[in-house]
């Protein structure tokens, strides 16, 4: 048996003067128990603080089977693991502390408790420990037998009493007898010690519910328990561990994680929304007619080797063979899947591949961009610690000149983020923000990753009646009700430029955003939003850009559909709603005159929400163009 210097504590407790121990009684899981401690009382406050805050909340919305193991990972003096035992009686529950002086307090909790289905051990898992270093579990694998799991527990812990180290020991209820060790320090005190458990022994116990509270070996300690069945995870991480490495390798265990680290939380609430979410996410690629770019969009997205994100590529009708070459060219790839489909644009794609996905999360990326290779596995990081509804990385825009050069050219949005990053989780550097502030910002879907439960909750998805701009409904919808939203900093999409873009069009589908904001207005009103400000700003910076990007011969036919549609605006929520300085900001020369001018003509019109259902043929791109047609 090997003996190591226990792994420092993350935050060493105070130890009151002598070694008198205290009495608490604890309130937990309906049950009232005495624990034995020597702790200040700010540490007895954060112990009721996390069984009320962390594990009564976790447990108490979960179905517990009637019987299992429960391993209580840094004990203590037994906060958990003995209101645990009282409230579940038939389970069986294993305490473990690497410190002596709790050591001897759960020592003491346990004995005076009179349970028989609680015992305790002192040892600490060791990241460099092995399972060599018992001879017994050894042997008992030599004899390739299926023990059950108290039998090996049973014969593991017998092995510390071989060791002429220990002096006392404990009654181990219902696990083979007297099995557990007292403490051990140096001959000195100066150096505690104590046996080192490995990693791997949680592996060949699979309990049914983990209790972790391990610094210096949690990531150690998640990948021991990824080959098992283990229901249920709760704890605290101080350090970040990877949420892959926490997931169960078998896709049939339906893991719950409940684990807190620093302000963010890593759960699993979300990713099993309805039963039939798969953990991860699928990055929905729209394609049409891409055959010259969506080889570098499908590489880049590849690039990232997790196996948690896949790609779900929509050929929407694409007639230039480029469904064939994504055919051929990853039909080897399990994680990319090719999605054909007739052509019905790209909001009928978007819709169709998320329809198809199976994940907890979702992205968005056009086919003729690229990402950064860590860009989303870094999102899907964030969102499973946050549970944030959405995630975003950076962007830039970029061109290739007909040399093959390529230049970048930075967004404004920088400056929104000019403190830089606040945050960090692990390598993971972010700031949070109002998603309300992506009211007044460019349309970029494509570099955000989604909850699907909140998608689905508020209804959000893309008008296929248009073909052109059918982002706005989406990115405003979720900025109203996104709350707060995490920014990823050093991880960005490539937004190319070409001539052939929507965006680069000066004709009629400009017009498509008055069909786009009159869906936003119209849920304003279904919905009671309290404040229009933030939408009608947004609307006032579309009619800006749209208005200076048309030719001559259709700025006169949009600035009066703009009259239309804000007078419309006025008599649907009243006045208010617009103000002359928004009006100004436009760029349409003498809008504020026009729209209270159209305002007078309507004077005898009633005023309400109905009014939002009003119509004008100079908001119909097809009309435009019939018009255009004609002259």
């Amino acid at each position: 048996m090997k003996f190591w210097t226990s792994p420092p504590l993350a935050t060493p407790l105070p130890r009151p003067a002598g070694d008198s121990l205290q009495r608490a009684s604890v309130q937990a899981f309906g049950q009232q128990v005495e624990i034995w401690h020597r702790e200040e009382a700010l540490e007895v406050q954060q112990r009721r603080q996390d069984l009320r805050e962390i594990y009564e909340l976790f447990l108490a919305s979960r179905v517990l089977p009637l019987q299992g193991l429960c391993v209580d990972i840094g004990a203590g003096a037994g906060w958990f693991g003995l209101a645990f035992a009282a409230a579940f009686p038939r389970w069986q529950v294993l305490c473990i502390e690497a410190d002596s002086a709790r050591y001897q307090a759960l020592q003491e909790t346990v004995q005076r408790s009179g349970l028989e289905n609680i015992s305790c051990l002192q040892g600490g898992f060791h990241p460099e420990a092995t399972a060599s270093d018992i001879p017994i579990y050894q042997s008992l694998k030599r004899e390739n037998h299926a023990f059950e799991r108290s039998e090996i527990l049973s014969a593991i812990l017998s092995e510390f009493l071989a060791q002429p180290q220990w002096g006392d020991f404990c009654a181990l209820p219902g696990l083979g007898g007297r099995l557990a060790p007292a403490t051990a320090v140096s001959g000195d005190g100066a150096v505690q010690s104590c046996p080192a458990l490995p990693p791997g022994l949680l592996t060949a116990l699979a309990p049914d519910l983990v209790k972790l509270d391990a610094p210096g070996v949690e990531t150690e300690l998640a990948q021991a328990m990824h080959a098992t069945s283990t229901a249920f995870v709760t704890g605290r991480l101080v350090s970040h561990v990877p949420s892959a490495a926490l997931l169960p390798q078998d896709p049939e265990v339906k893991r719950q994680i409940y684990l807190l680290h620093g302000d963010l939380a890593l759960r699993r609430d979300h990713e099993d929304s309805l039963g039939a979410r798969r953990p991860g996410l699928d990055v929905v690629v729209a394609m049409y007619n891409a055959r010259d770019f969506i080889g570098a969009c499908l590489d880049s997205l590849l690039a990232d080797d997790n196996p948690d994100i896949r790609v779900l590529v929509v050929d929407d009708g694409s007639t230039d063979g480029s469904g064939d070459l994504v055919a051929e060219r990853y039909r080897d790839c399990s994680r990319l899947q090719l999605l054909p489909k007739a052509n019905g644009g790209c909001a009928s794609a978007r819709n169709h591949g998320r329809a198809c996905s199976d994940a907890s999360h979702i992205a968005f990326v056009d086919a003729d961009d690229r990402v950064d290779p860590g860009l989303f596995s870094s999102l899907l990081e964030l969102a499973r610690y946050g549970g944030f509804n959405m995630v975003e990385g950076e962007f830039f825009a970029f061109e290739v000149d007909a040399t093959g050069a390529e230049q970048r050219h930075p967004q404004a949005e920088q400056a929104r983020f000019s403190e830089g990053p606040l945050q960090r989780l692990g390598e993971i550097r972010y700031a949070l923000s109002p998603s309300l502030d992506l009211m007044q910002g460019q349309p970029s879907i494509w570099r955000r990753i989604y909850r699907r439960d909140f998608l689905d909750h508020w209804q959000i998805g893309f008008p296929e009646h248009v073909r052109a701009f059918d982002d706005q409904v989406f990115q405003l919808l979720c900025a109203q009700h996104g709350g707060e939203m995490a920014h990823v900093f050093g991880q960005s999409y490539h937004y190319r430029q070409h001539a052939a873009q929507d965006i680069k069009q000066g004709d009629a589908r400009h017009f498509y955003s008055f069909n786009m904001f009159r869906e936003v207005f119209l849920r304003a009103e279904a919905e009671a939003w309290p404040d229009l400000q933030p939408v009608v700003s947004a609307l006032i910076n579309t009619l800006r850009w749209s208005h200076a990007g048309l030719p001559a011969e259709l700025q006169q036919i949009y600035r009066e559909a703009a009259v239309g549609f804000l007078a419309m605006l006025a008599k649907a929520f009243g006045p208010g709603v617009l103000s002359t300085a928004q009006l100004e900001r436009s760029g349409i020369e003498g809008l504020a005159f026009l729209v209270q001018r159209r305002l007078n003509q309507m004077a005898d019109l009633p005023q309400g929400c109905g009014m939002l259902h009003m119509e004008d043929w100079r908001w119909q791109p097809e009309f435009i163009e019939m018009m255009g047609a004609m002259r």
